[in-house]
């Protein structure tokens, strides 16, 4: 295990806080009881808020470098753009610019560990970087989106990137619809990144303000990171969370685990990877469910019919799951 800054930024409310502290808890259940003991000094937690009491308060055994937040610091954050993802980037590019010589990892709080996380914390080689996982060609983003009814924006921005080049280091370089939206739930950043910050904050800002999608972080870490990296997925290790049918399931289960378990019990190494093995396999089903669900509403039959049978398969005695499938079929779309 080498050197590393493990990142959070978790600030506005309690149920965003705790998010945050499980992820920590379940990292350390999945690494050596040691790694974040006073002695160990390779790895270092540093958590970006505005609340460092309410941390401290449940996690009394943890090693962690606060940096308080302000209200003013979280707006300066923005730097007059209003995309509140911008702050991710900017964690990141302090972070760096205050450990310069140290490899970097920044975990968005709506995460999980529930597999061995020891190949997250060995060497980072200058040309490799980890994200969360590979989600999607660029040249599909409009039929994914429509669903939602958020086409517009990956539409502008294929049309931005499709009528100008850009610069990577002074370089230029082209992004096409072949490229891929990686999700940057996760992101494992050599030392050597640091060189790239300008460029991310340069392409988050344009990206958001020609397209106003709220991924625009995400694909700048990912345009840059494949044109200059290898990448390599981190989701058969971390469970992410990000969709509010899934927020909402999990907040409930950690508000739950909180509220009857004391901080001495919450660091049970063994506890914590049975229960987050579990909890895994309900995020990735509810997301299943949810895609059957949003397609059967919107009458996108083939594909909804597919995730339908895909969750049923999984659990076919669950009666809720009917439920909501049925519901979904005589559903007029909106």
């Amino acid at each position: 295990m080498t050197k590393k800054n493990i990142v959070f930024l978790s600030y506005g409310n309690e149920p965003e806080y705790l998010r945050a502290i499980f992820c920590i808890l379940s990292l350390s259940a999945w690494l050596s009881p040691k790694a974040f003991s006073n002695n160990f000094d390779e790895l270092k937690l540093i958590i970006y808020t505005d609340n460092p009491d309410f941390f401290a308060k449940h996690l009394p055994a943890f090693n962690i470098e606060f940096v308080f937040l302000s209200a003013a610091s979280l707006e300066e954050m923005l730097d007059n753009k209003g995309f509140f993802h911008r702050r991710k980037v900017d964690v990141i590019d302090r972070t760096f610019k205050r450990y310069p010589d140290t490899d970097l990892l920044f975990i968005d709080t709506d995460t999980f560990f529930y597999a061995d996380a020891e190949k997250l914390f060995s060497q980072y080689e200058k040309g490799t970087s980890f994200m969360h996982k590979r989600e999607y060609r660029l040249a599909k983003a409009v039929n994914i989106f429509s669903v939602f009814g958020q086409e517009q924006h990956p539409k502008d921005f294929i049309k931005l990137i499709e009528s100008r080049s850009f610069t990577i280091r002074s370089e230029k370089v082209d992004f096409t619809t072949d490229d891929y939206s990686w999700n940057s739930g996760v992101l494992g950043l050599s030392k050597y990144f640091a060189h790239y910050m300008p460029d991310v904050f340069r392409l988050t800002d344009t990206f958001y303000l020609h397209s106003k999608w709220f991924i625009s972080e995400q694909l700048a870490f990912a345009l840059i990171l494949q044109k200059t990296t290898s990448i390599e997925s981190t989701n058969d290790v971390i469970a992410h969370y990000w969709g509010k049918r899934q927020k909402a399931l999990i907040d409930q289960k950690i508000k739950q685990l909180f509220s009857e378990k004391s901080p001495t019990t919450l660091i049970n190494s063994k506890m914590l990877r049975t229960l987050t093995i579990k909890w895994q396999n309900l995020v990735a089903n509810d997301v299943i469910l949810e895609q059957a669900v949003l397609s059967l509403q919107q009458k996108y039959w083939p594909y909804g019919i597919k995730k339908a049978l895909q969750i049923l398969l999984k659990e076919p005695f669950n009666r809720n799951i009917y439920s909501q499938i049925l519901r979904a079929m005589v559903t007029n779309p909106t």
